[in-house]
This record gives structure tokens, C-alpha cells and sequence, in this order.
């Protein structure tokens, strides 16, 4: 028998399987001794890097067997296809950071630099293999465009002095992606030739730094395996043309499950109050101006995505239009947006079970859910997006809950069956602009449609997942904004759970009920709120591991002082969201000024900004009609945004709201 049958082989399944007639397989041992060669076989095995199995076991070096029961649930999670049970988790669990401010460009901070390097020049993109699997490995001798490491570096070198102008390889040859309004991804991965000068050398930028991210990513090997690098595939044009883009994982069912976790919130809670303020006709208008508004925005970010592929969020598209400047605005309104909403959470929570438990004050159960909420700040991310989906489903049974109880009571005010008193237009106009902000304030998601279109199987199928997302968050909004309404009329509260829990017409059942899922949102979203606003913090004062090389990773894990400041951070954030929620104790006052100041800038001024930027050439890519519509949005809405705000800001007393 030869010495070459003899070597070990050079991967799991040859080990696994082998060869029919080659030494040493089990088919050539005798049957008695079977057992014995396999477990000193896998034990051998082990001492070669890269065969070690999966599941075996350390300590007997057996494989360890699924039972028939695990192996039927695996069969049922993997049912569907891409539309399976494991895929929508682990889709979901992607969209749980989906809401991060600012892009982290994997190693950019060193063991020895205090100062965050810069992601531009001056890379040092090549490190040894040692420790690489071997997949990485020949993903890097390919290069990134799929040549050889030699030529790579020979073009390297010859386009070193312009990497950071868009090249004919970048850019896309196509007349404009933007023809019509429902064609998304068709340009995806490239530059467009109709942008700005200036937004086509910051698209380059992004790119740049996108591939310098993956590099790095790659060459770290298992460091940040939760944040994978996504492939790139090239499809080629009938006319030639070779257009790259990141290949997504959600398809439409799932981008439609995590952009309605999205837009669904407390925020549903205050349009009774709202419709109360504004009346029928107004209200319901300005309801459905405002998911009209917001569903052609949420598009129009896709629009500017489209451009290159190196914007992944939101402040990558403000990047784009407005430079460094475009960016530190949205960092500093996403902050106020998500510590608002979070308020908004404490608030409600207090109210709600004072309500049920008076025993102790509302100010005492903030104390107790911003405290018990702290050590949720630092469990991994991938926990908390497991429960995060309970916060949707809270809302929802909430929904379902005021709708039984308005079934079940006879009497008005709090009953279906006889409504309460209700007006087509408001009884005091001076409560029409406090209503704007409870308008706009569920419609707040903008802030992680970027990501979303970025995680899409199909981006060109985006249009009809926003239009399925729309019409059922609009569906839902629109049926708690009447049917609150029609049950208290003008004795509707704040919060529309505030009525039904000071009631005593109802089933103390479903108000328990009520009260539970209630404290679930908070649970569930104010950690997942909070991380955001963490890693920016931590990012601004360089102690956020996901932007450290594994040297300095390991160095700033070990450091005191590195760990003081990440807890401080965590703990500072709910204990300033305390003491808001103390001095500002109004639901509907909190709900009112985000949406006026936060959520008309974010959803709707900001994105239409972006677009009339980025696109603004003389080759006159939006058609005139447009470019007049979005200015016309632009100054209406800044002006509905300015008006609501100043009567947020008002005392209740002065504009007569009670």
C-alpha cells in the first residue's frame, strides 16, 4: 500500500467520508475493530487544523447525533424555502441593527493610536493568512475583483494615485435608474453618471471604505462573525454593461415583517387623542397625508442607495448630499428621536400601572422600569432581537383588546355599541397644530429603511414591500385613530389605555391584560432603543469594539477604564430618559414634540432634501413636476413641523386642550 494513500485528508468531509478502497477507511478494517479505528481516527484528526468536527465530542471524540424529534423540527424550520421558519429569525435578527446611526468601518481604530485613523489613506489592507480559514484565504488570493493576488497588486499600484474617483468600473452606463418611480435596484453597485461632482467623489469614498471594511472583516476571520461580509455578484447587461450589487437575504414577506416592527409602536396609542383635537375631517386627512408623504420618502431613500454601493444608512445618504456636516445632523437628531421615543416608553409604563397599582406613585414606577431596565444594556444584541417581535405583538393585542372591550361595554362613554359624542371638525382650533406631531409621530422608521432596502433579495422588488408595509400600518393606525374616538369622544385621554384601565365597565381580566402588554414594550424596545445611542457615544469617545483591530479589541475588553466608560454610557441613557420623563410627564405632549420637530424633519424634510442634493444636475434627472411637488413638500411640511412644535412647547392651559 502506498505512503500517498496514507495522508491524512485536507478537509471534514474527506475525513468524514474517504474513499471506498483507501487505507484506513472503515470498510477495510476488520468489523471487531471498527469502533476502535474511528475513535482513534477523529482523535488524530484533531490534531490537524481545520478538520476538527462540528459537533464532536472533546473529551470521547464522538460525534454527537441529533434525536429523531430535533431532526423533525429542523425539517419544519426549513420548510419554505427562503420564506422558512429560520430564515425570517435570522432576517429579523439582522433588522434588530438595522437602527445603528453611523456606519462602524470594521478596524479602524489601533492598539497604539488614540485618534481614530482614517479609512481613506495609508491602509495597510494585506496581513498574514495564519489563523484564516480556508475559504478566506482563497477569496484573498483571488482579490477582490477575482484576479490573482500578483495582478492585483500590479493594478493596484497603477491606480493608487485615482482610487478615489469614480472609474469607468464604477460607474453606471445606464441613460438614469430613476425613470420610474417604482424602479429600484437597477443601478445597484454602481456610481451614477447623473449625480453632483461632489456626491459622485463621496459615493467613491463609501465605496472605498466599504472595501476596505470587508478586507478587514475577512482577514479578522471569527472576530466579527455576527457581522458577515455579504457577497457581490456581477450581473452583465444585454448592452454590455456589468452592474455589481450586495446580495441581500430578506426577501419581500420578510422586509414587510421587519419594516412593519418598525412603524408600529406607542406611538398608535395618541391618535384618538389626536382625531379628539382635529375632528373627523381633518384628523383622517392629515392621517393619510402623512402615510402618503412618508411611503413616497421611504422611496425616495432607496433612490439615493441606488446611486453606489457604499451608502448602507441613512447618514451615509446624508453623507452623500451634504458632506460630514449631513451626517453629524442626523447622528444628533436620530439621538433625540430614540431618547423621545424611550420617554415616551417610561411615561407610559408609570401612568399604566398606576392605574392599576396605585400603591405607588407614577414617579416611583419610572424609577423602577428605568433602573430594572439597565442591565438589559448590556446583553448581546442578538438576544435582545429575539424579543423584540414582542413589542409588535403588544401592540397589536392592545388594539385587539380596545375592540373587545368597546364590544362588550353597553353603555357610553367606552362603548361600540353606543358611541360617544364625536365632531367633524374641532370644537377649539387651537388644539389643530398639537394634533400634527400625534399624526406623524407612528410614522418614524426612516431611520432604518436604508438598511432594509440594503438587506433585500430583490431590491427592484421594494416598491410593492413598502406598499404592502403602508397599507397595513395605515390600516391598523387608522382603526385605533377611529375606534378610540368613537368610544370616548371628548372624554378620550392622552393614552388611549389610560381610558380603558380607569374604566370599570370592562373585565378586570382584559385590563390586566392590558397592563401586561403594556410593561412588555418597554422590555423590549428600550434596550434595543438604547444601543444605537450607545455605540454612538462610545464611538465619539473610541471605546466601541466593533471599530477596533482584534488587538485593541482584546486590549480594550481587559482595560478598567474602557469598561467604566461603556457602563457609565449605558447607565447615563436611561437615567437621563428618567429625569425627562420627570420634568416632561405628558404622553401626548412628548409624542406631539417628536413628531413635529424629529419625525416631519427625519421622514419627510431631511429624505426630499437628499434627493433634490444628490440628483441635482443640469442634465434635469427630476422631471420639473417633481422637483416642484418636492419643494412645495418641503416648505409645507417645514412649516406644519415649526407650527406644531411652538404649540407642543405651549402649556395646556394657554391653548385649552383639557
Amino acid at each position: 500500500m502506498s505512503q500517498r494513500n496514507r495522508q491524512l485528508p485536507k478537509n471534514w468531509d474527506a475525513y468524514e467520508r474517504g474513499r471506498a478502497s483507501s487505507f484506513g477507511s472503515l470498510e477495510s478494517v476488520p468489523e471487531g475493530q471498527q469502533q476502535e479505528y474511528s475513535t482513534s481516527a477523529t482523535s488524530e484528526a484533531r490534531d490537524v487544523p481545520g478538520l476538527q468536527p462540528p459537533h464532536a465530542d472533546r473529551e470521547h471524540g464522538l460525534r454527537h447525533r441529533k434525536s429523531s424529534i430535533a431532526v423533525r423540527f429542523d425539517s419544519i424550520r426549513r420548510m419554505g424555502g427562503v420564506n422558512s421558519i429560520d430564515n425570517f429569525a435570522r432576517s429579523f435578527q439582522r433588522a434588530a441593527a438595522y437602527n445603528q446611526i453611523t456606519p462602524v468601518r470594521r478596524g479602524s481604530v489601533s492598539l497604539h493610536g488614540d485618534e481614530e485613523e482614517d479609512d481613506i489613506g495609508g491602509e495597510e489592507e494585506s496581513t498574514p493568512t495564519q489563523g484564516q480559514s480556508l475559504l478566506g484565504q482563497q477569496i484573498q488570493a483571488a482579490g477582490p475583483d477575482g484576479l490573482p493576488s500578483q495582478e492585483q497588486g500590479q493594478q493596484s499600484n497603477a491606480n493608487e494615485t485615482s482610487s478615489l474617483l469614480p472609474t469607468a468600473s464604477h460607474r453606471s452606463h445606464r441613460s438614469s435608474n430613476h425613470d420610474s418611480a417604482g424602479r429600484f435596484g437597477t443601478s445597484y453597485g454602481s456610481i451614477s453618471s447623473r449625480l453632483t461632482e461632489s456626491a459622485q467623489r463621496r459615493a467613491s469614498i463609501l465605496i472605498h471604505q466599504q472595501h476596505v471594511a470587508s478586507v478587514r472583516a475577512m482577514q479578522q476571520g471569527e472576530v466579527y462573525k455576527d457581522e458577515g461580509v455579504r457577497p457581490v455578484e456581477a450581473e452583465v447587461q444585454p448592452d454590455g454593461e456589468v452592474i455589481e450589487r450586495v446580495i441581500g437575504q430578506s426577501t419581500v414577506p420578510m422586509t414587510v415583517f421587519n419594516s412593519t416592527n418598525v412603524l408600529i409602536g406607542v406611538g398608535i396609542l395618541a391618535l384618538p387623542l389626536a382625531v379628539r383635537y382635529s375632528g373627523w375631517v381633518i384628523g383622517l386627512s392629515f392621517l393619510t397625508f402623512a402615510a402618503l408623504a412618508t411611503s413616497y420618502t421611504a422611496r425616495l431613500l432607496a433612490r439615493c442607495m441606488d446611486t453606489n454601493t457604499g451608502s448602507t444608512t441613512y447618514g451615509d445618504i446624508a453623507y452623500l448630499a451634504f458632506d460630514h456636516w449631513g451626517r453629524a445632523l442626523v447622528e444628533v437628531m436620530f439621538i433625540l428621536e430614540l431618547t423621545a421615543a424611550n420617554v415616551a416608553l417610561v411615561i407610559l409604563f408609570g401612568d399604566s400601572m398606576n392605574s392599576l397599582l396605585p400603591r405607588l406613585s407614577v414617579i416611583a414606577w419610572k424609577i423602577v422600569i428605568s433602573v430594572g431596565l439597565i442591565p438589559l444594556n448590556f446583553v448581546p444584541l442578538k438576544n435582545l432581537s429575539i424579543t423584540s417581535v414582542l413589542g409588535v405583538v403588544s401592540c397589536l393585542g392592545i388594539v385587539g383588546i380596545v375592540l373587545v372591550d368597546g364590544l362588550i361595554s353597553p353603555h357610553s362613554p367606552g362603548s361600540l355599541r353606543h358611541p360617544a359624542q364625536t365632531h367633524a371638525f374641532p370644537v377649539n382650533w387651537r388644539t389643530v397644530p398639537l394634533s400634527l406631531g400625534l399624526f406623524m409621530a407612528p410614522w418614524g422608521g426612516h431611520s432604518v429603511f436604508p438598511a432594509i432596502y440594503k438587506d433585500m433579495r430583490h431590491p427592484k422588488k421594494y416598491g410593492r414591500a413598502v406598499k404592502y408595509t403602508y397599507i397595513f400600518t395605515y390600516g391598523l393606525d387608522f382603526s385605533m385613530a377611529v375606534l378610540g374616538y368613537l368610544m370616548f369622544g371628548d372624554f378620550t385621554r392622552d393614552e388611549i389605555t389610560s381610558n380603558i384601565l380607569l374604566s370599570t365597565a370592562y373585565p378586570t381580566a382584559l385590563s390586566v391584560l392590558v397592563v401586561i402588554l403594556i410593561a412588555i414594550i418597554p422590555i423590549t424596545k428600550v434596550p434595543l432603543s438604547n444601543r444605537p445611542i450607545m455605540d454612538t457615544l462610545n464611538k465619539k469617545f473610541y471605546i466601541d469594539l466593533r471599530q477596533m483591530d482584534p488587538k485593541a479589541r482584546v486590549h480594550s475588553e481587559a482595560s478598567l477604564k474602557h469598561r467604566i466608560g461603556r457602563g457609565t454610557v449605558a447607565i447615563v441613557c436611561n437615567l437621563v430618559q428618567l429625569a425627562v420623563s420627570i420634568a416632561f410627564p405628558s404622553f401626548d405632549s412628548i409624542m406631539a414634540l417628536m413628531g413635529s420637530v424629529l419625525c416631519f424633519t427625519i421622514c419627510i424634510i431631511l429624505p426630499v432634501a437628499f434627493y433634490l442634493k444628490i440628483f441635482s444636475t443640469e442634465g434635469n434627472v427630476i422631471a420639473l413636476k417633481e422637483r416642484v411637488f418636492d419643494w412645495f413638500l418641503i416648505i409645507f411640511c417645514t412649516a406644519l413641523g415649526v407650527l406644531g412644535t411652538v404649540f407642543a412647547i405651549l402649556p395646556k392651559d394657554e391653548i385649552r386642550a383639557h
